[in-house]
């Protein structure tokens, strides 16, 4: 009877586990192949909106003053997401019962592309039903539909009408036609898996590797593995994160290149690209980034980790790459109380400037050797040039800490924004800085120096004030990225910021030392409270190389006042021209149009509480480096 009982118990716990494996879904990163050059998941839908919920921003866009703009960022996404799969976010959002991950995926000889996969277990009727309408809708859109089988398995074709109109690249000797393509969206179901994608063969292949995973796999690559082991492996024990993203950078990125359409892009189709030249200049030693996300499970609001897999030894210019860890990283006193955001980070200046000429020759002259260092030369031996040692008299008086810091002038505009970048200087180095400094900008027709206190501040001479012949020189040439940029030599700083004029804040607050420091950024509270996690994590002994502080509310103000005026396309901020590159057509030039409507917006001190703040540490470890990151609610 002993044995009976034991064999019945062993047959039915075989049998469960049996099931469970024929029920369960596999992972994504074991879905999707080895050729995955851009990954993202999230483990399950609706515990991640349900956690979201919780924080500060998802109860800000919950918040009925930002209804309207909800609606209108949702209406973007889903453009662009109906545009690559045929799929609406919004129609989505409810139908996964588990897994759902987007992938870039690049096989050799054949067009990259986009992979979206689902875990449906259970939800399979609502999915078909969900599908049969938005097809027709298409359908009814002059989208068309078509159908095949494949390997028992129906796959549902999706043809859209070209939406662009043929373009010329102006402004240019020779003029380049752009002919619209169609674009297509494939999906099918296997098992309980719904798979999206724009190219067939994707989708056949993540069908068959769902049946039969005899390919690798993304969770075999070993820099895949690598970064997951060291992220996970930074969480409580018993965690698992929400989000998961990997990425091979130079690999994703040249695949993004092969995608561009457009004149520009035709245009630029002979030319090497940057991510091959970054990869010949030894920036090929970073395999792979990736990292997990947290929410609402530990401690702080949020909590992403992140690691850079770069194998050593590093060759040519990968070797700038070159962090020092310490464990000194309390801000001076001359960063004042009211930073948007702040960094501290340990550089190698020499390493930087020793290792930066191959790949500045590569990135502006392809195919030439010595253009960077025939510049240097050119500064050193020009009779008529400021006949400095860039290296000698300059970079061997830096130190290795840098300090970073953006301050918002208010009433908001397109110029609010300041940042300030400080080196410190070797011990005794100050005066032969200024000597070098003095002698660079000294000769240069568009440099002035003003005085200011005991200092002198070099910035670009005001329009109004330059000669006929250097403002026809100004004119033939692109404009300043920073035109009211200026830098100054300053108790054992070298100092440059994007505005001028505020640089002499600065020098103000050092030469009142105690008044400083009783307005200084590390007497905020909101800093003390990052700071206090910082020291929970045991940074005060740990060196690292990087530490980075943030009011959110303050770093988003000025793209949000942008928006809602109707001025982001213009906007000058740091975080502005970030969006607007990444909104902005690859074909348009100059300033482009606003996309979303902010005329609806809430004034922003309606909403400015649901911002928290932001720390964030990094590093240098024998493979890579490490980044962990940290959210935290504002303190009312």
């Amino acid at each position: 009877m002993f044995r009976f009982r034991s064999a019945l118990l062993l047959l039915v716990a075989l049998l469960y586990t049996s099931l469970c494996a024929i029920a369960a879904s596999p992972s994504a990163d074991q879905i999707f192949p080895d050729s995955t050059k851009g990954f993202f998941s999230v483990r399950n839908l609706k515990d991640f909106g349900e956690q979201w919920q919780q924080t500060q921003f998802g109860q800000l866009m919950d918040d009925p003053l930002m209804q309207d703009f909800k609606n209108e960022i949702q209406k973007r996404l889903t453009e662009r997401m109906e545009r690559t799969f045929g799929l609406t976010f919004d129609g989505i959002s409810s139908l996964p019962s588990g897994e759902v991950a987007f992938g870039m995926v690049a096989i050799s000889n054949q067009i990259p592309g986009y992979v979206l996969t689902m875990d449906v277990a259970g939800k399979r009727v609502e999915t078909d039903e969900y599908l049969d309408k938005l097809t027709q809708k298409l359908v009814d859109a002059g989208v068309k539909k078509s159908t095949e089988t494949y390997k028992g398995q129906q796959i549902t074709a999706l043809v859209f009408p070209p939406s662009e109109t043929p373009l010329t690249l102006e402004n240019t000797k020779v003029e380049i036609k752009f002919e619209p393509m169609e674009r297509r969206a494939y999906y099918m179901f296997q098992q309980d898996v719904l798979i999206a994608s724009d190219q067939l063969p994707l989708l056949r292949l993540i069908a068959d590797r769902i049946v039969n995973q005899s390919s690798k796999s993304l969770a075999e690559v070993e820099a895949y593995q690598v970064v997951m082991k060291r992220c996970i492996g930074d969480m409580p024990s018993g965690t698992l994160p929400i989000v998961r993203w990997y990425i091979e950078p130079l690999d994703y990125s040249e695949s993004i290149r092969v995608l561009l359409r457009g004149p520009v892009a035709q245009s630029r189709k002979d030319k090497p690209s940057v991510f091959s030249i970054l990869k010949q200049q030894g920036f090929d030693a970073i395999r792979g980034i990736g990292g997990v996300v947290s929410v609402k499970a530990e401690v702080q609001e949020s909590v992403c980790r992140t690691f850079i897999y770069a194998k050593k030894p590093y060759r040519l210019a990968m070797r700038m790459l070159n962090f020092p860890d310490s464990t000194n990283f309390a801000p001076p006193t001359w960063m004042p109380n009211d930073l948007a955001r702040c960094t501290m980070v340990n550089i190698n200046p020499l390493a930087i400037l020793d290792n930066f000429g191959g790949l500045f020759d590569a990135l502006v002259m392809p195919g030439e050797e010595g253009v960077w260092s025939d510049i240097l030369s050119g500064l050193e031996e020009d009779p008529y040039g400021p006949q400095i040692n860039i290296r000698e008299e300059l970079v061997i008086n830096l130190g290795n800490r840098v300090f970073s810091m953006t301050q918002h002038e208010k009433p908001i505009t397109i110029k609010s924004e300041s940042i300030v970048v400080a080196v410190e200087l070797k011990s005794g180095r100050e005066s032969a800085m200024q000597t070098g400094v003095e002698k660079l900008f000294g000769t240069d027709p568009e440099m002035k120096g003003t005085a200011h206190r005991s200092y002198t501040i070099w910035h670009r001479i005001p329009t109004e004030e330059i000669s006929m012949s250097t403002q026809k020189i100004q004119q033939e040439d692109s404009p300043p990225v920073f035109p009211d940029a200026g830098v100054v030599v300053a108790k054992g700083y070298l100092f440059a910021s994007t505005n001028a004029e505020y640089l002499k804040t600065i020098l103000d607050r050092l030469d009142a030392p105690n008044e400083s420091a009783k307005s200084a950024i590390g007497n905020v509270t909101e800093y003390k409270e990052v700071n206090q996690i910082f020291a929970s994590m045991g940074l005060t002994n740990k060196p690292h190389y990087f530490q980075f502080f943030a009011r959110t509310h303050e770093t988003v103000r000025p793209t949000y006042e942008m928006i809602r005026q109707g001025q982001m396309a213009q906007s000058q901020a740091s975080l502005g021209r970030l969006l607007n590159g990444i909104f902005a057509p690859n074909e348009e030039t100059g300033v482009r149009r606003q996309i979303i409507d902010g005329s609806t917006m809430p004034e922003f001190e309606k909403i400015e509480h649901y911002f928290g703040k932001i720390g964030m540490y990094g590093i240098s470890e024998e493979n890579g480096y490490f980044i962990k990151g940290f959210s935290l609610e504002r303190t009312r």
